[in-house]
């Protein structure tokens, strides 16, 4: 009870700031295009024709519909729950497919067979964990492809992720990010928490390969556990 005490708050935090990033990152450019045409508008309006009157505010409404889709979007990728791991590994299956399209990098997801249920915070954990990892794979590393393998055994789950991106110092990188609280430091503390570990394995124009270990029990006793 007190390392499950331990867990869920600072879980808790994470997910807040997951959410935050992923705001930020999906739907800010689009309300940045809106307030840019807007602010455009109100400086050129009288000099411009009924017709380009008309393109703008179009390019505005569908600027507007593009930041509305990409908020249904983030709420549903972010909407991990306990409802079965179908739900999740589509939610990463989802986000993996939306950041391949982005970025024009080939990224392979092998998931595991949907037979073995995995606890919240462990799907919230790799799924966090994911994320980081394949956005730091395409914007630091600058890769053309990353391949993420997610393998589930009885009483562990182990985590897989490959690059061939241009790799960088593993220990000088953690040394700053020390009191930042984000990027790889997150991921190893996200892992610690479960009871887990993080290995990075990285050189300068080599790639980078990342292996997340985590100890499991079985879903079904944790549930009865918490009936008592």
């Amino acid at each position: 009870m007190a390392m499950q005490s331990k867990v869920e708050p600072y879980l808790l935090f994470e997910e807040r700031n997951r959410i935050a990033e992923e705001l930020h990152d999906r739907i800010c450019p689009h309300l940045f295009g809106i307030t840019y045409a807007v602010h455009s508008a109100e400086h050129d309006w009288e000099g411009m024709t009924s017709t380009q009157h008309l393109a703008l505010l179009r390019d505005i409404q569908e600027a507007a519909a593009e930041a509305t889709r990409e908020l249904r979007k983030t709420i549903y990728d972010l909407s991990v729950s306990d409802h079965g791991d179908v739900s999740w590994l589509g939610g990463v299956e989802s986000l993996l497919a939306s950041q391949a399209k982005l970025s024009g990098v080939r990224i392979r997801f092998r998931p595991p067979a949907p037979d073995r249920r995995l606890s919240v915070h462990h799907q919230k954990a790799l799924y966090r964990i994911i994320a980081e990892a394949s956005a730091n794979a395409i914007r630091h590393g600058e890769c053309s492809a990353v391949d993420i393998k997610l393998t589930l055994r009885p009483c562990s789950a182990t985590l897989r992720i490959a690059d061939n991106g241009k790799g960088f110092d593993v220990g000088g990188t953690l040394q700053r990010e020390e009191t930042s609280g984000f990027g790889l430091s997150n991921m190893k503390t996200l892992a610690a928490a479960l009871g887990g570990s993080l290995q990075i394995d990285s050189e300068e124009g080599g790639g980078t390969r990342i292996v997340v270990r985590l100890p499991l029990s079985d879903v079904r006793e944790e549930k009865n556990e918490n009936k008592f």
